[in-house]
């Protein structure tokens, strides 16, 4: 059995994955395997700047196409066979294909370093000169760009075991070092087995819900949500879903209800359209699609959410609804999604006094009601829950060992 430990780095550039790789490297014995060598290489081959973003994400995304999505995890596998130590780091995990070919290692886990998009543009501003708009078209293009040999940053970051928050701008590098070595040793320590220790309360409620939301037939997101009283017992849980007997969204229409409402609304909006505002050719569409020049209209009509057409009771509303009749009032929910705009009303309403989340949700309408009504938000950090029992339950036989050690000595 393989018994060397590797550690996946992921998350959006500037959060801190090569800073915390440096760390790993010089206080705790790991050596590191680069993914974006084997891309930088074959950006240098082609003539083009390896410096720039674009050009680096091009190339990872062409190599992945062309020899598999796993292309880029296959490769540093071969450089990390022939290391010395038993402890791996592979830095630069972008598309969930290279996830899962580190999953085939049994002592692998991914960590997420998370940072807040204020603070990675502090960091980042001097290199794109003050270019916000280009700062911002890199980041979108990292997180998710819908193609299966893409940049999926957010996929990574949803399929990690550990979420690492490192959101703190240092005054110095030799700081930064010695305090991301503090604040991750908790997390490093589980994985390496050197000092084991019991769940903390938000990594035990945020396995519940992220396991509720497995139930979910959401085809869009699957949400959990876990509600605790001021004394950390569970008074309501529950997932997204359609209420009461009614059909799913797939089962009824092939596909989400709020994506048909707006896709109806696209083709009635372009059948009023007597030319094609890209080409200018008299327009013959089908579908949303321009007969002439082949460009999808709804592209250029504006987006919109539709979330009050949604069939499904959200997780967060669920678990509020279940217990009407209760006082919830400083109670903490927990949940897989930070609330839509629709959730945070109820829970403003409700007197939940926190939430804590893993996922962002990109809407600022909702941002906005909590901070305003006084409700703290706050992002998780720890375990989650891919990876609770197994890095959890080693400690659970050594209190068992203990109890009964105690007993034999009586």
């Amino acid at each position: 059995m393989d018994e060397r430990i590797f550690v996946g780095l992921t998350g959006s550039f500037g959060s801190g994955c090569s800073t915390l790789r440096k760390v790993l490297e010089k206080c705790c014995d790991f050596e590191s395997v680069k993914l974006s060598e084997e891309v930088r290489e074959e950006t240098k081959k082609r003539g083009l700047d390896e410096n720039e973003r674009g050009n680096l994400q091009n190339v990872g995304n062409l190599l992945r196409k062309e020899n598999g999505t796993n292309y880029l995890a296959a490769k540093a596998n071969e450089k990390a066979n022939k290391a010395n130590g038993n402890r791996i780091i592979f830095h630069g995990i972008r598309n969930i294909g290279e996830v899962n070919e580190f999953r085939k290692y049994p002592n692998f886990y991914l960590v997420a370093v998370d940072c807040s998009k204020d603070n990675r543009w502090e960091r980042l501003k001097g290199i794109y000169k003050g270019d916000l708009r280009l700062f911002e078209r890199d980041d979108k293009r990292d997180k998710n760009e819908g193609l299966d040999y893409g940049q999926q940053v957010l996929r990574c970051v949803e399929d990690s075991d550990i979420v690492f928050i490192n959101n703190e701008n240092y005054m110095s590098p030799i700081k930064i070092e010695d305090e991301l070595q503090k604040l991750f040793r908790i997390h490093l320590d589980l994985i390496t087995g050197d000092k084991l220790r019991n769940p903390s309360e938000e990594e035990t409620m945020m396995t519940a819900a992220a396991t509720l939301a497995l139930k979910s037939h959401c085809i869009k997101r699957r949400v959990g949500a876990v509600l605790c009283d001021s004394s950390g017992y569970i008074i309501s849980a529950a997932y997204n879903e359609v209420p009461g007997d009614q059909e799913k969204c797939f089962d009824k229409f092939g596909m989400c209800y709020r994506d048909l409402i707006r896709s109806n609304f696209n083709k009635h909006l372009l059948s009023n359209f007597e030319f094609c505002p890209v080409c200018s050719q008299k327009l013959n569409i089908d579908g949303t699609i321009c007969s002439s020049c082949g460009n999808d209209l709804s592209d250029l009509i504006p987006r919109f959410k539709a979330l009050d057409k949604c069939r499904s009771l959200h997780a967060e509303e669920t678990t509020i609804l279940k217990v009407a009749d209760r006082q919830i009032n400083e109670s903490v929910l927990y949940s897989t999604t930070f609330p839509c705009l629709q959730c945070a009303k109820r829970i403003l309403h409700s007197g939940i006094r926190e939430i804590v989340y893993v996922d962002p949700y990109p809407e600022e309408e909702s941002i906005k009601m909590l901070e305003g009504g006084g409700v703290k938000t706050k992002k998780f950090e720890g375990v989650k829950a891919q990876a609770y029992y197994k890095l959890f339950y080693p400690f659970r036989e050594i209190l068992e060992k203990e109890i009964r050690d105690r007993l034999s000595s009586v």
